[in-house]
């Protein structure tokens, strides 16, 4: 084999040895809260998985059904009141997985543009560190009682 060759192999394979393990993003049971045809907001939820080696860190959120999409987390202040704030990242670490849930972290879709009714499917797209997106359908469902 000439040497050339073999230095661009072997060149290579440092490479690829060099690179960070990929950080993946996969969903459990998305699904978005049905509300009345003419509400201008929503709210998803799901459990976020990290099966990567990497810590996966969520900058955005976006859809097309909405003008706008935001992370929230409900904060209760010293005399129970509660408000919800922005979050303008979230970090999942390798192997762990983040819940989003009624009355803590959730999605919410503003400025909605289509309002979809229980049963429709919409691509919610997480926006990650690095460019790149993971995408899943969230079906929208009514609320259960339990579902807080």
């Amino acid at each position: 084999m000439p040497k050339a060759c073999f230095n661009a192999l072997l060149a290579g394979a440092v490479l690829a040895l060099a690179m960070p393990a990929h950080a993946e993003l996969t969903f459990s049971d998305p699904w978005l809260r049905a509300v009345p045809p003419v509400s201008p907001t929503m709210a998803g939820y799901a459990t976020l998985n990290n099966t990567g080696e990497d810590t996966v860190i969520i900058t955005g959120v976006s859809t097309p059904v909405a003008g706008h999409t935001m992370l929230h987390d409900v904060e209760t202040a010293a005399d129970g009141s509660r408000r919800m704030v922005h979050l303008h990242h979230l970090a999942i670490p390798a192997g762990e997985s983040l819940v989003l849930a009624p009355g803590n972290r959730h999605l919410m879709l503003m400025k909605l543009t289509q309002v979809p009714a229980p049963g429709d499917s919409v691509e919610v797209c997480f926006h990650l560190n690095g460019g790149q997106d993971a995408c899943a359908a969230f079906p929208v469902k009514r609320a259960s009682q339990s579902d807080g």
